[in-house]
């Protein structure tokens, strides 16, 4: 089965009823400034986030985040003023808020994961 992974990007139309993250299609964006190294909260089933322990440390770029409209795709969220969905699952589509390419070990083992799934 092929998979999708999406870094940091959210848009998503909301044209296509059959589209395998029409969960998300109408998720709200707010803003907030958790730019940097930040830990995660990542759910024990998250197949994104297999293997790894405790609350691992990403690096976050951008001044925006994310609300799920589905709870249930939620992979991994953040406490940072606010409780932000830092990461999704649905099907074969996979999408964090954070920059794996840019966090260091732990960033390689979510790759790493995907390119496994």
């Amino acid at each position: 089965m092929n998979s999708i992974f999406v870094i940091v990007l959210f848009y998503i139309r909301k044209a296509d009823k059959n589209n395998p993250m029409c969960s998300l299609q109408y998720a709200v964006f707010f803003t907030f400034p958790p730019l940097g190294w930040n830990s995660l909260d990542i759910k024990p089933e998250a197949r994104l986030f297999k293997g790894l322990e405790g609350n691992p440390y990403v690096y976050f770029v951008h001044s925006y985040y994310l609300k799920a409209a589905d709870e249930g795709i939620v992979a991994a969220t953040k406490e940072y003023t606010t409780h932000i969905h830092a990461s999704v699952e649905s099907g074969n589509v996979f999408a964090c808020q954070f920059h794996p390419e840019k966090s260091s070990d732990v960033g390689l083992k979510i790759l790493k994961n995907f390119a496994s799934l």
